[in-house]
């Protein structure tokens, strides 16, 4: 399960400290938005605040997302709406659909980052049973 409290709490350092400034000047490629990548294995469980870009990082870390196969949702609102979509996906969509959770990160694309009425994806990697 995602650590939901904590994602919040990463957004708001990086838009306090200008990192996410600098990280949009990054992006260049589609999809063009802020990106929350959620990535688990045996050992972690890691989130980034990415964005998609063909630049080189400079002092930022990069992660190429892995090809996969993807359901893709779409919301808006705010915070909390994001987090009760995810909510929905996992316990509601996932166990009905034919399909099985994929080997690969969970993204977040925030199209439109307004705090208050944001517009987003979430993108979940999936197998067909």
């Amino acid at each position: 399960m995602r650590n939901w409290r904590g994602q919040p709490a990463v957004r708001h350092t990086i838009i306090r400290d200008g990192t996410l400034q600098q990280l949009v000047k990054l992006m260049d490629t589609p999809p063009m938005g802020v990106l929350g990548l959620c990535i688990t294995n045996e050992e972690q469980w890691r989130y980034f605040i990415a964005v998609p870009s063909s630049k080189s990082a400079g002092n930022f870390e990069e992660y190429t997302v892995p090809a996969a196969t993807w359901a893709v949702f779409s919301g808006e609102g705010t915070s909390q709406s994001i987090q009760e979509l995810e909510r929905r996906i996992y316990t509601e969509w996932l166990p009905t659909s034919g399909y099985e959770y994929g080997n690969a990160p969970d993204v977040e694309v925030y199209l439109d980052p307004d705090p208050a009425n944001s517009k987003f994806e979430v993108w979940v990697p999936v197998i067909k049973k």
